[in-house]
C-alpha cells in the first residue's frame, strides 16, 4: 500500500494508529487527512521490528510515487572517477579523524553511485537551474524514488533540472559514505564527462536542498566545499544534530506532535540480521581501534558516558562537523545564501534556529564551551546571508504532505528562493531579494544578512514567537544527553 494512499485503506490501519488518531490532533490547524497521515506514522512500529534489509526495501515501496506525464525521469550511473575525486577532497579535511572512522567507506562495495534526473517533458533546457537534492531518511532509508513527492514538485513550479543521488545508507555503509556520494554528485554536475549529454553547469545556478538527513548533508556538503576551496552553488535549501543536544530534541510537549523518536538509540536496537550483524563486528572492530589509538581530537565527556547510539557514526566521531551538525562548527561564514524551513512544533527547531543565527552573525554565536578552535583563526568569517521560516504546529519533514496548506506554501516559497537566488549576479544582493515582495513589511524585521520569521498555517507572515530564540541560550550545545533509565 503506498504511504500516500493509506486514506482509502482506513479498514487496513492497525489498533496502535487508530489510538494515536482517536486521541484527537494535538493542533487545531490539522484537518482530517493531516492528523491520519501523522497517526499512520505514529503507529507504524513494523521498522523498529523487522530486518533492517527489509525494512530499506519495504520503505521504498511504501513511499513510491508514479511519475505524471509531464515529467520525465532519466535513471544514471556515474563514472567511479567522480567518487575518487570527492574522496581525495575528504581524506584531507577529515584528517585529524582517520583514528575514529570506519575505512570501509574508501572502497564501496556497489554498483556505483545510481541517480536520477527530473525534467519536465524529454528536453532537456541547458539554461536551466539545477537542484541538487539529498533524500531524507534518518542516514538508513530512502532512496531518490522515495522522495519524488517533493523532486517532482520542484521540478513543476521552480521550471528547474532536479538531479537526486541514491547515496549510500547506513548501517551498511558509514559516514562519511552518504558525503562522499553528495560531494561526487555536485562534481559530476559542475564537470560532467564527454558522454555525460550536457554541458558543465555553472555553480551559480546549481542549488542544494533536502530534508531531514538529507539537509544535514546539504550542510555538510556546502561546508566540505567551502573548505576544499571548490566553487560553491548559488544557494542551499535545508536541516540534524547527532549529539541530539537541544531543548526541543526533549521536550514532552513535542512528542504530540512531532513523530520523531525520542529514544537516543532507537536505531541501534533494530533486530539482528546480516546487515546488523556486520554493523555490530564492524562497531567493535572500530571501538577497539579507537581505544588503542587514543586519537586526539574534540570530544566532551557525554559522547562516551553512553553506549553508540548513532549507526552513522562512532561516538567519538560526532564533534566532526561534517558527521554531527553545522552549530559545531568554528564558522558558517562564507556560505552561499541559505533558505531554512523547520516546523514551530518538530524536534529539530531549536537546532534549526541556532544554526540560522550562528550563520548570519559568526561572530556573536560561536562554539560550545569544550571546543578548543579559535574563531579568530578561521578564514572564513564573512557573514552568510540566510532566511529562517518556522512554520506554525509543522511537525518534521511536513513538506512531504503535499496535500496539505502549509507543505503546499513551504514547496513554492522553496521555488522562489531557487529561482532567486540562481539569479544573483553578483555578492552585493540582500536576503530582502531573495524572498516575496509581500513578505518585506512591518510584520517582520530585515536586514541585508538575516530575516527570520513564523509562517501561519494559512501563509501569514509574522515575527518569531518570543520563545523562539531561547535556545540561543543554552549551555549544553553539543553536549550528549543521558537517556532516563
Amino acid at each position: 500500500m503506498s504511504f500516500f494512499s493509506f486514506f482509502e485503506h482506513i479498514p487496513t490501519i492497525s489498533s496502535t494508529v487508530l489510538k494515536h488518531y482517536t486521541e484527537g490532533p494535538p493542533k487545531k490547524s490539522w484537518d482530517l487527512k493531516f492528523h491520519l497521515a501523522i497517526a499512520l506514522i505514529k503507529g507504524n512500529d513494523r521498522f523498529s521490528k523487522t530486518p533492517i534489509e527489509q525494512s530499506q526495501k519495504e520503505f521504498e515501496k511504501h513511499f513510491a510515487l508514479k511519475t505524471p506525464p509531464n515529467i520525465t525521469i532519466k535513471g544514471v550511473i556515474l563514472d567511479d572517477e567522480y567518487r575518487q575525486k570527492s574522496k581525495t577532497y575528504l581524506e584531507k579535511i577529515l584528517k585529524p579523524y582517520d583514528d575514529v572512522l570506519d575505512d570501509k567507506w574508501k572502497d564501496p562495495n556497489d554498483k556505483g553511485l545510481y541517480g536520477e534526473w527530473l525534467y519536465i517533458n524529454e528536453k532537456i533546457n541547458e539554461t536551466d537551474n539545477v537542484i541538487l537534492y539529498l533524500h531524507g531518511g534518518g542516514f538508513c532509508f530512502g532512496s531518490p524514488k522515495t522522495i519524488r513527492i517533493i523532486t517532482q514538485k520542484f521540478t513543476e513550479l521552480a521550471g528547474s533540472r532536479v538531479f537526486a543521488p541514491d547515496y549510500r545508507l547506513s548501517p551498511q555503509s558509514q559516514f562519511p559514505a552518504a558525503l562522499c556520494d553528495s560531494i561526487a554528485a555536485y562534481l559530476y554536475l559542475i564537470n560532467p564527462g564527454p558522454n555525460a549529454g550536457f554541458e558543465p553547469i555553472n555553480p551559480k545556478r546549481i542549488i542544494l536542498a533536502g530534508e531531514s538527513a538529507g539537509g544535514n548533508l546539504v550542510f555538510t556538503t556546502i561546508l566540505s566545499l567551502r573548505d576544499a576551496e571548490l566553487p560553491l552553488p548559488a544557494g542551499a535549501i535545508v536541516l540534524v544534530d547527532l549529539t541530539q543536544s537541544m531543548p526541543s530534541k526533549w521536550n514532552p510537549e513535542l512528542d504530540k506532535v512531532d513523530y520523531v523518536p525520542s529514544e537516543l538509540d532507537v536505531f541501534i536496537k533494530l533486530p539482528l540480521s546480516p546487515a546488523m550483524n556486520e554493523f555490530h563486528a564492524d562497531a567493535k572492530a572500530l571501538a577497539d581501534k579507537i581505544a588503542l589509538k587514543n586519537p586526539k581530537i574534540v570530544s566532551h565527556p557525554s559522547f562516551t558516558e553512553v553506549p553508540r547510539f548513532q549507526l552513522y557514526c562512532a561516538n567519538e566521531a560526532i564533534y566532526n562537523i561534517l558527521i554531527s551538525s553545522p552549530m559545531l562548527a568554528e564558522s558558517l561564514g562564507n556560505l552561499p545564501p541559505i533558505l531554512c524551513q523547520v516546523g514551530g512544533d518538530e524536534k529539530f527547531r531549536d537546532e534549526a534556529v541556532l544554526i540560522c543565527h550562528k550563520a548570519a552573525s559568526p561572530h556573536e554565536y560561536q562554539l560550545p564551551s569544550y571546543a578548543t578552535e579559535n574563531f579568530e583563526k578561521s578564514p572564513f568569517k564573512k557573514p552568510t546571508k540566510v532566511i529562517l521560516e518556522v512554520y506554525d504546529d509543522m511537525p518534521h519533514a511536513w513538506h512531504m504532505f503535499t496535500f496539505s496548506k502549509p507543505s503546499q506554501i513551504a514547496i513554492e516559497r522553496c521555488c522562489d528562493f531557487i529561482k532567486r537566488v540562481a539569479s544573483i549576479e553578483d555578492n552585493n544582493t540582500s536576503t530582502i531579494d531573495l524572498i516575496k515582495e509581500e513578505t518585506v513589511s512591518p510584520s517582520i524585521s530585515v536586514s541585508s544578512l538575516f530575516i527570520a520569521m513564523r509562517v501561519g498555517t494559512d501563509g501569514k507572515i509574522r515575527e518569531l514567537n518570543e520563545t523562539d530564540r531561547d535556545c540561543l541560550k543554552w549551555d549544553n550545545i553539543g553536549v550528549v544527553p543521558k537517556p532516563e533509565n
